[in-house]
């Protein structure tokens, strides 16, 4: 029996993997994940809102193709996914697609018109919405460090956002904004109101989607792959049902668009992506969404990585450097024309993040029992963030 444990004790243990190693991981996912977060920037803004929609499913099938690769060789050489895997309910994979996909739609509504080095910031609100909707969902409780923490996010972000939000609507009233900005011409520091909420609010339905997650698979174990493939099907599939919103005006573009136009916006998208339209080819459509989706699957699959033979732990770490990497990111000349300003309001956020990451790692001996509940919500954002997800966030 003894031996049984200690047999068992072993083969839990994580895979060695040395320092310079563990380093490399690191460094390799905060680099991987500054260029994922500013190329999902880039190439919405080199699509334009007119073709954001086609670019959001553009991004889910490139996602399922992608996925599919890697999932399917496993299945035929290997166990991974079990018949209990198999015949796991598929109303679980519906509601995650859904939530997912609403998520992403509202991405792809304010990405365009967001600026860059916000993005990173208002993705850092999927932590106090996660932290109500596990209060209310999952009633699981959080510190008041950890409280205080998510506080000074949302501050930081209002600070960050209300003097963008303000300039955005009176440059928009002065001057009687026109789509031709959508069509590539030099979009770098025009951002829209509506554009940014569309941002914020799409981490409210992110936010469902992880604690969803949380609660469905708190005593099951599904393979990663197979789980991710079946929410990205759902989450293309559901996506179309979105397509007549693009009428309303902000959905689309700024005023509308008549519902005849919609699939013609679509196809002019996929225009876009073959490089047909000029303006396309000049700035490397195809490269872009392409290469975004690769280097998203690669940023993903390396923090998928450093929790199996790091942990948990350092994989937050990793993300805590990455949002002041990011968000310095685009104040620099290596963004070119869609370099921006600095915002001085992002120091307040910063500081409240590493504040809740402080106190939601370090917890002490005493405290465990009860802050494993707690700690889970934590572990699940930090997850949560490394998938997507949108698969973006996210973004």
């Amino acid at each position: 029996m003894a031996a049984a444990a200690e047999a068992g004790t072993e083969a839990r243990r994580r895979p060695p993997i040395g320092r310079l190693h563990l380093l490399a991981v690191i460094c390799g996912l905060v680099l991987l994940g500054g260029f994922n977060f500013a190329l999902l920037k880039v190439t919405y803004t080199a699509y334009g809102d007119r073709r954001a929609f086609f670019v959001n499913q553009a991004i889910n099938l490139l996602y399922i193709f992608y996925g599919g690769i890697i999932l399917y060789p496993r299945m035929l050489v290997t166990n991974c996914v079990t018949k209990e895997m198999r015949v796991f309910p598929k109303k679980h994979f519906l509601v995650m697609g859904t939530l997912d996909s609403l998520g992403t739609f509202l991405t792809c509504l304010g990405a365009t018109y967001t600026p860059g080095s916000l993005t990173p910031l208002l993705n850092q609100l999927l932590i106090p919405f996660t932290m109500i909707v596990s209060a209310i969902g999952l009633r699981l409780k959080s510190r008041w460090q950890e409280k205080l923490g998510a506080g000074l996010i949302a501050c930081g972000a209002c600070l960050s956002v209300i003097p963008g939000l303000l300039s955005a609507a009176n440059s928009s009233a002065s001057s009687g904004e026109t789509d031709e900005g959508s069509r590539l011409g030099g979009i770098v520091f025009e951002a829209r109101w509506y554009a940014i909420v569309f941002y914020t609010l799409s981490n409210v339905p992110m936010a469902m989607s992880s604690c969803y997650k949380e609660a469905t698979f708190e005593q099951r174990h599904l393979d990663v792959w197979y789980l991710t493939q079946w929410v990205s099907v759902f989450q293309f599939l559901v996506s179309f049902l979105y397509m007549p919103l693009l009428v309303l005006p902000g959905f689309g573009s700024r005023d509308g668009m008549p519902f005849q136009e919609v699939p013609v916006a679509f196809a002019d998208g996929w225009k876009c992506y073959m490089e047909e339209v000029p303006e396309c080819a000049e700035r490397k459509a195809f490269l872009l969404l392409t290469g975004y989706c690769g280097v998203n699957l690669c940023f993903n699959t390396l923090g998928l990585y450093l929790t199996k033979h790091g942990s948990a732990i350092l994989n937050a770490l990793s993300y805590s450097i990455l949002l002041p990497f990011t968000t310095v990111l685009f104040f620099t000349p290596l963004m070119g024309r869609y370099q921006e300003p600095l915002n001085q309001g992002l120091i307040l956020a910063l500081v409240g993040f590493a504040i809740y990451q402080w106190f939601a790692q370090n917890v002490g001996e005493a405290e465990a029992p009860q802050r494993h509940q707690q700690q889970k919500t934590h572990n699940n954002i930090n997850n949560y963030n490394s998938k997507y997800n949108n698969n973006y966030n996210n973004k």
